[in-house]
């Protein structure tokens, strides 16, 4: 007798592309909730510049808040792994995938639809292939002597070390670099999908849907989402993370938006430099996106709402 395992949707695709919302008209209609899977998300007080969801206003006597008040709350669904760490805290995959694995056993034992949401695909990765991820502690003497490297000597670096994980990093990010470089001496190379993918089988089953997107909608989608942040009050988001802790060399280590934004409240760039580099920084942002999506042969692709719904139909009744 084959044992029916329990079924787990995925929503993926680069950023922009309307993932979140797809993600909660499902889970509104099969009685859902939503583990973010944001390497950004994660952190307190990063919110426009990372995109999070608008979140509810929740009275008091909602039966949703009696065990947490600290649930995530959006359109009605809740949401986990948003708002779970400090800007100035370390919050790595080992830390998404443990936290991850407690929310779908939460979920499904409450006879819920786990939804994994989100753009970072080796986070994503590390749950539907279950990822054996070793454990490297960090390395500060050879941290020490990376810093003093620009980021295109730390990228250059492990181009030569690790040309694969080169590939889809943020060249521009100093933290992400020497990080991977501090993985590469430790074990040789930043850890591909072959090695650390699980022999055993799943003990769930995946459904994994990419929204398809033509490159240049995609592109005007970023151009006008970066527009609105800025008439939402990103600027000063990232100032006021700044004035309660949090480093300029920090917020540049998120990259993106908190980057471009930290080099300008420094004076190091003009605003309309930072406009046009931040605006290109995420449409290559996108581009590693999907070079790291394309491998995987598992995910369905489509375009549009109706069909991704039929397509979450037939996996559940299946």
């Amino acid at each position: 007798m084959e044992i029916v395992k329990p079924k787990i949707i995925v929503i993926l695709g680069p950023t922009a592309s309307g993932k979140s919302d797809a993600a909660i008209k499902i889970a509104q209609k099969y009685n859902g909730e939503i583990i973010s899977a944001d390497s950004r998300q994660v952190y307190r007080g990063m919110n426009i510049g990372t995109g999070k969801v608008m979140r509810d206003i929740v009275t008091g006597n909602s039966s949703l808040v009696t065990d947490n008040d600290n649930v995530f709350l959006s359109e009605g669904i809740i949401h986990h792994l948003i708002d779970v760490a400090e800007p100035n805290e370390d919050f790595n995959i080992s830390h998404f995938k443990t936290q991850a694995n407690l929310a779908i056993e939460d979920i499904l034992s409450r006879g819920k639809l786990p939804i994994i949401c989100g753009g970072t695909g080796f986070w994503i990765q590390a749950i539907t292939e279950d990822m054996n991820l070793p454990e490297v502690p960090p390395n500060e003497k050879l941290r020490q002597e990376l810093e003093l490297k620009t980021p295109e000597e730390l990228f250059e670096k492990l181009k030569k070390l690790d040309p694969e994980r080169a590939e889809t990093i943020d060249f521009q990010n100093k933290y992400r670099l020497i990080r991977a470089l501090e993985i590469c001496q430790a074990i040789g190379k930043v850890p591909n999908q072959s090695s650390v993918i699980s022999n055993q089988s799943s003990k769930y089953d995946f459904l994994q849907i990419g929204i398809s997107i033509e490159k240049e909608k995609l592109h005007e989608r970023i151009k006008n989402r970066l527009e609105s942040r800025f008439d939402e009050g990103m600027i000063e988001e990232v100032k006021s993370l700044n004035e309660n802790g949090i480093s300029w060399e920090k917020l540049e280590s998120f990259g993106l938006e908190y980057r471009w934004l930290a080099r300008f409240l420094q004076g190091k760039i003009s605003k309309e430099e930072m406009n046009e580099k931040l605006y290109f920084d995420i449409i290559h942002y996108a581009k590693r996106q999907m070079t790291w999506f394309k491998r995987n042969k598992k995910i369905v692709w489509l375009e549009n709402y109706k069909d991704i719904e039929s397509e979450v139909e037939k996996f559940i009744e299946k």
